[in-house]
């Protein structure tokens, strides 16, 4: 298996701290977010209610944040009706995406959203989602893949069940992209060898089927890196792009090479999800549905609109046609495969999972 490049967060050069502030400052960012996220658990509830504890680690502005936004504000509307108090944390307040499911699983928070690409150790079935080739419209990654990580579902019985999560809901970014700083992209043959940023799981199997080398990195870390060449592009959904103001140095796209997607749910603690009742647990779902149509459109709403904005902002985009499909599709024929090998050579049900997610298209999409 090949392994991507880690990338060190881009900054100034640090000047030497002096004896123990660094040990210092961690134990203090440490203690914060475990007292920030015990105290936000911590609350007495009154008999015949309880309080879920949510922490979201997006902005209100990004498409996957409207979409909790609005299961939020349904949970809140709703659930006072049974007995369900809401505590919401947004934009990070509680931990950052990669540490979503440890603050779930153990209780510290009651809800949050797992994003298996920044999980992949933890979450290497989940991830199935992710494959390019399999479904390119967000909404329907999520209907396909619902049933199947749900209670019952192959991949939450192989493995969701076993982190201490129930998925309530997921959202989809489909349709990444390659951008570059510098090179035109017709064919992947165009872009052998460049360092590009990658999401990450399934994601760095895409950039080395596609020849570049994948690089781990923070997202928001991406514009300086770019900037000083310590990367020369990036694996992104094109709104994406205007959210991190990186048509300002990434001038070179592709347009419609569908390199597949990122999944994401919105969990919640078993414990938690056992001890609500039958009303408790149909609010939820139900709040979870209107979160899942909302992300789902304002996902697609900001992918149009972006392409028109990266357009007028000076990205070149290079289509692919149908005279340079083949290659594309050449270039990523192998993901999948070394998927289910990697995964089944370690004892992991990948082959087993992905019939299962081709059955659920077939049934989908017809």
């Amino acid at each position: 298996m090949f392994a991507p490049i880690i990338a060190p967060q881009a900054s100034a050069p640090p000047r030497r701290p002096r004896r123990g502030t660094t040990r210092r400052r961690l134990l203090a960012a440490a203690g914060t977010l475990i007292l920030a996220a015990t105290a936000a658990c911590s609350t007495t509830d009154a008999p015949g209610r309880t309080t879920i504890v949510i922490a979201d680690s997006f902005s209100a502005k990004h498409p996957v944040g409207a979409g909790v936004q609005a299961f939020v504000k349904a949970l809140r509307a709703d659930g006072a009706k049974v007995g369900i108090d809401v505590d919401y944390y947004a934009a990070g307040q509680l931990g950052k995406q990669k540490e979503m499911l440890t603050l779930v699983r153990t209780g510290a928070v009651d809800m949050g959203i797992m994003i298996p690409s920044y999980l992949a150790n933890d979450l290497p079935l989940s991830g199935v989602g992710d494959l390019p080739g399999l479904v390119d419209d967000p909404c329907v990654t999520t209907q396909v893949l619902d049933p199947l990580v749900r209670p019952g579902g192959i991949v939450f019985e192989k493995e969701i069940k076993a982190r201490g999560i129930v998925p309530v809901y997921g959202a989809s970014i489909a349709g990444y992209e390659v951008f570059t700083s510098t090179r035109a992209i017709p064919t992947p043959e165009s872009i052998r060898d460049l360092l590009i940023r990658s999401p990450g799981g399934v994601g760095d199997r895409v950039a080395a089927g596609i020849g570049v080398t994948p690089i781990t990195m923070p997202v928001n870390d991406l514009y300086e890196a770019v900037s000083r060449g310590t990367v020369d592009g990036a694996l992104l959904a094109r709104y994406a792009m205007i959210s991190y103001s990186l048509q300002e140095v990434l001038t070179h796209g592709t347009q419609d090479a569908n390199l597949g997607t990122v999944t994401t749910w919105m969990s919640m603690n078993a414990a938690k999800w056992n001890g609500l009742n039958d009303a408790q647990k149909k609010v939820v779902l139900d709040a979870g549905e209107i979160g899942r149509a909302t992300a789902c459109k304002s996902v697609a709403a900001a992918d149009t609109a972006a392409v028109a904005t990266l357009k007028k902002a000076g990205v070149t985009f290079d289509p692919v046609t149908p005279e340079t499909r083949p290659g594309w599709d050449a270039a990523l024929a192998g993901i999948r495969t070394s998927w289910t090998r990697d995964l089944d050579g370690v004892g992991l049900p990948a082959s087993e999972v992905l019939r299962a997610v081709e059955a659920r298209i077939g049934e989908v999409v017809r």
